[in-house]
C-alpha cells in the first residue's frame, strides 16, 4: 500500500504492501472534518478529497457527471475537478478528508512526484464506490477526527497510520457502483422488462436485480414512469398479444408466448385493457391493407396492423425489413423513394389489396393507377404527424387504438423529457448531416417535431435562424458551439471517405462537442421518417444516446 507523509517525507515512514503497486503512493493528510449541509455550490478542488457519507443522500455533480451518494458510500475527487452537492430531502452529513498524494519514482534525482493536474490520473481511485467494510471505515474516520483534536507531533504520525488504514479498507472492500444512480438502475429494469416480459416478472425478482427492497422498487418505478410495475408488464404483454393476433396463431399459443398460463386469463386481461375479446380484435383485422410508402408502414404498425403489402428493403428500410419482412406478404420496392412506382403498382394490381394507404403528395399519375386497384386513403402532408395518425385511424375505424398508442407515447415523452432535464439541463443539441464532405443543418420534420417539439431540447442560439438543409462549415459549427451534436452520415462511399478524413482534421477537434465526446451518430432510419412508429423509436434512441 502507500506511505503517509508529514512534510514531503520524513525519516519516519509507513509502508504496507498491497497488490497493484499501491506501495508506490505516499500521502500527506491535510485536514479531516464533519460536514452537515443541504447544498454546496460548485467548487474547484485543489487537492485530493475523500468524501465518506455518514447519513442522508445527495446529488453530487462532478464536472459534467451527475450521481446520487448514499449512506456508507465514498467518493474520491481529484485535484482540478469541479463539484457541487445538493441534499435530497433532509440534511446530508459526510466526513471530508483532504490530502496530497505523491508517487515514488524510484529515482535519486526525483524521488517523489506530487500528483496534480493530469498527473493525478495515476492515482487509481476516482469517483464513487460502495464499500462492504462500512463499520471499519466509519470507525477509522472517527478515530482520525479524535486525533485531529489532539494535534501533537505523535498524533500527526498516528494520523498517517490511521489514514492509511482507512484507504486500505476502501481499496480492499470497494465495489464500483455500476449504475450512475438508482434512477438509472430503474431505467435498466424497464429495458429488462421490455425484453423479458414473457418470463416471470415478480416485483421481488426485479427488485433483487438492482439490490433494493420490493417496496422501494415499486414506489420508485411508479414515481419515474407514472404507472405501476404490474400495469407496465400487463401493457407490454397485451401489446405483444395484439401484434400476434393479426397472424394465424391460436389464442392459447399467444397466451403462452406473452407470459400467461392460459388463454382465459389472457382474454380477461385483454378485454379489460382493449374493450374487446382477442377473437373480436382479430376479426376486425382481416382487411388486406397496403402501405404505398414506408411512412405509411410506420402508421399502420402503430395501430397494430401488419400491412398486406409494403415497400421494404435491407438498406433503405432496414428496421422494417429485419423486424417485419416475414409478416408482410407482398414486398414492394423501397429504392430511392418510389423510383420503381410502376413496378409497385403492377404488384398491387396483381395481389388486389382491400385498401391502400398513401401520402397525398404522390403524382396525379400514380393516384389514377391506384384508384383502379382499390379504395385509397390519402393523408395530407400539410398537417403534423399526430393529425395524420388520427386521420388514418378514423378512416380505418381505429380511433381507440390510436388514442391508446398516443397516450403511451406521451407518457414515454414525459419520462424522457424528465431524464434529459435531470441529466443535461439546458444543454443545446445541433443536428447535422454529412454528405460528400459537406455539412448541413439536418432539421428534418421528425427532429423538429420530436426533438425540439415534444422533448423541448434546446437548439444553440444563432443571430440568423438556421433553415433546414443550410450548408454549414466546421467554423460555423465552432461558432454555434453546441453542447451535443447529432450527426447523420450518409451511407455511400464518398461520404464515408470524407467522414474518415474529417475525423482526422485538427479543425474538427476544435469543436467543443467533439472534444467532450458528445458527438452522437444517428441514421436516417428512423430520424428522417415522419410517422408514429418512427417517432417512438426516436424517443428510444434519445434515451439511449443522451440519458
Amino acid at each position: 500500500m502507500g506511505r503517509g507523509v508529514d512534510e514531503l517525507m520524513t525519516s519516519e515512514q509507513v509502508h504496507h504492501k498491497a497488490p497493484g503497486g499501491w506501495e508506490r503512493f505516499v500521502y500527506k493528510l491535510l485536514d479531516v472534518e464533519v460536514v452537515n449541509t443541504t447544498k454546496e455550490s460548485s467548487k474547484l478542488s485543489n487537492t485530493f478529497e475523500l468524501l465518506i457519507v455518514k447519513s442522508g443522500k445527495a446529488r453530487l455533480t462532478i464536472d459534467q457527471d451527475s450521481l446520487l451518494l448514499f449512506q456508507g458510500e465514498v467518493c474520491l475527487i481529484h485535484p482540478s475537478q469541479v463539484y457541487s452537492l445538493k441534499a435530497k430531502n433532509n440534511m446530508f452529513e459526510y466526513l471530508l478528508m483532504t490530502f496530497e498524494c505523491f508517487l515514488d519514482m524510484a529515482d535519486s534525482h526525483r524521488p517523489y512526484v506530487r500528483l496534480q493536474g493530469k498527473e493525478s490520473d495515476r492515482f487509481p481511485l476516482k469517483g464513487r464506490y460502495a464499500v462492504s467494510g462500512t463499520s471499519s471505515m466509519m470507525a477509522l474516520g472517527k478515530g482520525l477526527l479524535h486525533l485531529k483534536e489532539e494535534s501533537s507531533r505523535m498524533d500527526l504520525f498516528q494520523q498517517r497510520i490511521q489514514f492509511e488504514k482507512l484507504l486500505h479498507v476502501i481499496i480492499h472492500h470497494k465495489k464500483e457502483v455500476s449504475e450512475v444512480d438508482t434512477h438509472k438502475a430503474i431505467e435498466k429494469s424497464r429495458v429488462y422488462m421490455d425484453q423479458h416480459f414473457h418470463e416471470n416478472m415478480s416485483i421481488e425478482r426485479l427488485a433483487s436485480r438492482i439490490e433494493v427492497s420490493p417496496k422501494y422498487f415499486s414506489a420508485l418505478f411508479k414515481k419515474e414512469f407514472g404507472i405501476s410495475v404490474t400495469e407496465y408488464v400487463t401493457r407490454l404483454r397485451i401489446n405483444k398479444a395484439k401484434s400476434m393476433l393479426v397472424k394465424d396463431i391460436k389464442i392459447r399459443d399467444v397466451a403462452n408466448e406473452v407470459g400467461y398460463n392460459d388463454e382465459y386469463y389472457l382474454s380477461r386481461k385483454f378485454k379489460q385493457l382493449v374493450g374487446l375479446s382477442p377473437s373480436a380484435y382479430r376479426q376486425r383485422r382481416t382487411k388486406k391493407i397496403a402501405a404505398y410508402d414506408f411512412f405509411s408502414v410506420g402508421y399502420l404498425l402503430a395501430l397494430n396492423i401488419y400491412p398486406f403489402a409494403a415497400p421494404i428493403h435491407p438498406k433503405w428500410t432496414s428496421y422494417y425489413f429485419y423486424h417485419y419482412r416475414k409478416d408482410i406478404p407482398i414486398h414492394l420496392s423501397a429504392f430511392q423513394v418510389n423510383k420503381d412506382w410502376q413496378a409497385n403498382i403492377a404488384l398491387l394490381k396483381k395481389h388486389s389489396p382491400d385498401v391502400i394507404l398513401a401520402k397525398d403528395s404522390i403524382t396525379s399519375e400514380e393516384k389514377d393507377f391506384l384508384a383502379m386497384i382499390a379504395p385509397v386513403i390519402y393523408y395530407p402532408q400539410s398537417i403534423n404527424w399526430r393529425k395524420q395518425f388520427q386521420h388514418i385511424a378514423a378512416f380505418l375505424d381505429e380511433e381507440e387504438e390510436a388514442q391508446t398508442w398516443l397516450t403511451q407515447y406521451d407518457e414515454k415523452v414525459a419520462y424522457t423529457k424528465h431524464q434529459l432535464e435531470k441529466h443535461h439541463g439546458e444543454e443545446t443539441v445541433l443536428p447535422l448531416r454529412l454528405h460528400r464532405g459537406a455539412l448541413y443543418f439536418d432539421n428534418s420534420r421528425t427532429i423538429e417535431d420530436v426533438l425540439y417539439g415534444d422533448l423541448q431540447v434546446a437548439l444553440c442560439s444563432c443571430k440568423t435562424p438556421l433553415k433546414r438543409n443550410d450548408n454549414l462549415t466546421v467554423e460555423d459549427v465552432i461558432r454555434l458551439n453546441p453542447d451535443r451534436i447529432l450527426l447523420n452520415v450518409c451511407q455511400e462511399t464518398k461520404t464515408l471517405e470524407s467522414w474518415e478524413s474529417l475525423k482526422q482534421s485538427s479543425l474538427w477537434h476544435d469543436i467543443r462537442a467533439v472534444r467532450n465526446h458528445a458527438i452522437h451518430v444517428i441514421s436516417s432510419d428512423p430520424w428522417r421518417e415522419y410517422s408514429a412508429s418512427a417517432h417512438d423509436r426516436v424517443i428510444n434512441e434519445v434515451l439511449a444516446l443522451l440519458s
